[in-house]
């Protein structure tokens, strides 16, 4: 059994909130213990607070950096906690370098898949086997200080608890059901799926593209459909309950010019719905670990096309609006693709690994 600290000053909801639950849950589930540092007016509290084998030091952000900066010094409990830490895990970069202070294994997440100081770390996680590269590649060209060591890399995406996949006898008669969810931010690329509507449009292919999120391009986006004269895209707010969402669509879209992971990715298709996503980093590793080819991504549970490419978008999105069986085919693909090598048991194997790797006292 280890005990490992956590440490993070994000408040916001997103990748670390739910990182933190789901490896607090799968710690607890292997014998480890999960002590989290992090800012009392977190989202992550309320998903963190009922976990037995986690312990919670909440106090405001400034407050963590100051007691790392400080070595805890003016904190008993503080001190006591890094003493008995087996790994720091850390969930924001600007952390590493002051808590090598503490004489812990260094644990550096890159949630966003950015090279920002990890080679103060000993060890640094990256959700995709691309941001790993990235890093390896940036190691290899820094000039290491005499003394230093380059960090180790791991690969360790996102974990999703088991769901029932649900059976989608989709009508070729009625409009494909499409869903796309996100932060509206340039990055997501939500005006690249306003443009695949427009073309969708035009070339007669019946679907409905229901898009839920909110953000600051919402009226951009608004605007661009409206200008477009679409009738088959609709914006919506922010949902609380993307799963029943999910499970009255027939397909799942991610246009991101830029995504880490995408944990929306891994909860769509886990409950059965087929994707088609750009070539980012996460879905690279989830539909075209075995090859990027249709033939290949389609035994995974979706199609991949480039970033900022509407007519590929498009074409993916056609292929299965005329195509009902092999949408179905490919439903039940992502659903077995997350089964099997994204369940939360992947993740906890995921993480017994590399706290053997850090090395616990």
């Amino acid at each position: 059994m280890a005990m490992v600290l956590s440490i993070t000053t994000d408040r916001k909801q997103g990748g670390i909130a739910t990182a933190l639950q789901s490896y607090s849950r799968t710690l607890g589930q292997r014998g480890h213990h999960h002590t989290i540092v992090l800012p009392s007016d977190s989202v992550a509290l309320d998903g963190l607070a009922g976990i037995e084998t986690v312990t919670l030091i909440t106090m405001p952000a400034a407050l963590i950096r100051f007691h790392l900066a400080t070595r805890a010094l003016f904190s008993r409990q503080l001190r006591h906690t890094f003493a008995d830490a087996d790994a720091l895990f850390l969930h924001n970069a600007r952390l590493v370098a002051s808590s090598r202070a503490f004489n812990r294994p260094v644990v550096l997440f890159s949630h966003s898949g950015k090279l920002r100081h990890i080679a103060d770390a000993d060890h640094a996680v990256f959700l995709s086997h691309a941001a790993a590269g990235r890093a390896g590649d940036h190691l290899t060209a820094t000039t290491m200080g005499e003394h230093a060591k380059a960090p180790v890399i791991h690969v360790i995406p996102h974990g999703f608890p088991a769901q029932p996949a649900t059976r989608r006898e989709s009508d070729p008669a009625a409009a494909l059901r499409v869903v796309a969810a996100g932060r509206f931010v340039q990055k997501k690329g939500f005006s690249v799926l306003i443009d695949a509507a427009q073309l969708l449009h035009q070339r007669g292919i019946s679907v409905q593209i229901a898009v839920y999120g909110d953000g600051p391009l919402a009226p951009a986006l608004a605007r661009q459909a409206a200008d477009a004269g679409l009738t088959n895209f609709a914006l919506h707010g922010w949902t609380a309950d993307l799963g029943s969402v999910f499970d009255n669509s027939d397909l799942f879209c991610l246009p991101s010019r830029d995504e880490p992971f995408g944990l929306v990715i891994g909860e769509a298709m886990g409950r059965g719905l087929p994707m088609v996503a750009t070539k980012t980093d996460g879905a690279l590793d989830v539909l075209g670990h075995a090859g990027q080819t249709a033939d290949k991504t389609l035994q995974a549970g979706g199609i991949l096309v480039p970033p900022d490419d509407a007519d590929a978008m498009a074409d993916a999105i056609t292929f299965f609006a005329t195509d009902r069986a092999a949408l179905q085919a490919a439903g039940t693909a992502a659903h077995q693709r997350i089964a099997d090598d994204f369940d939360m048991a992947a993740l906890a194997d995921r993480l017994d690994r590399l706290i053997a790797a850090a090395g616990p006292r």
